[in-house]
């Protein structure tokens, strides 16, 4: 199974300006009908072109997002700022144009990988409205809303990638891992996922995930200027 998981507490924790939280608030529906849908198509998508369509078969294979949204996952989104969408169903052994191991790293990051491209577009979007269009104030707030979902994206990306169950960036050390330490891992998922529970509301991964996304952005916004 791949899902996207994400939680606006620890980013708004990193940004925590009035108008930063507002816009997150606005963000959270952009999350919902977007972010999420193209993170779990994405998945879809990789594990169709490897000859997996368990996802296409069920729907899945789509940006509609009404056939991702998980009801309690928007919900806890809209209530809490956590939130999750339904995870994509992928069967690796039906993935026969590569190895299985290969085709689980192929998919998982396709997520996290997503979004980052959606996050270039949205820059690329606010970047092309700063030049065409006369200054105003709903453009600046126009822009503040697609720089915010750019970071969102960004960020969300990052989260995704934490190595450990059930988040995409598990399947780029499960590989590597003994099998002992796999083993125990995957057992103690649930004590481990409550932890980082815990640490988010602490605020203590804060720094490290908006570090790594504030650098995803830099080079997003390095490779976008051009546009001028």
């Amino acid at each position: 199974m791949r899902g996207a998981i994400f939680t606006l507490f620890d980013y708004i924790t990193g940004n925590g300006n009035l108008i930063t939280v507002v816009l997150s608030f606005f963000s959270v529906f952009v999350i919902i009908f977007l972010c999420f849908p193209f993170h779990e198509c994405a998945h879809a998508f990789v594990a169709h072109l490897l000859g997996d369509d368990t996802a296409s078969e069920q729907g899945r294979l789509t940006l509609n997002p009404l056939v991702h949204i998980d009801p309690m996952g928007a919900l806890c989104m809209c209530l809490c700022n956590i939130g999750w969408a339904r995870p994509t169903p992928v069967d690796i052994r039906r993935c026969r144009k590569v190895s299985v191991r290969t085709a689980d790293v192929l998919v998982s990051v396709a997520g996290p990988v997503s979004n980052i491209i959606l996050a270039l577009i949205l820059m690329i979007i606010s970047k092309v409205l700063l030049v065409t269009i006369a200054p105003s104030t709903t453009l600046i707030y126009v822009v503040m809303a697609l720089q915010m979902t750019a970071n969102i994206n960004a960020f969300l990306a990052v989260f995704n990638l934490l190595p450990i169950p059930p988040f995409d960036g598990y399947a780029l050390i499960q590989g590597v891992l003994p099998r002992k330490a796999a083993i125990w891992v995957e057992q103690h998922a649930q004590i481990i996922n409550f932890i980082v529970l815990i640490l988010m509301i602490a605020g203590a991964l804060s720094g490290p995930l908006n570090f790594l996304s504030d650098k995803i952005m830099w080079v997003l916004d390095k490779a976008t200027s051009f546009i001028h």
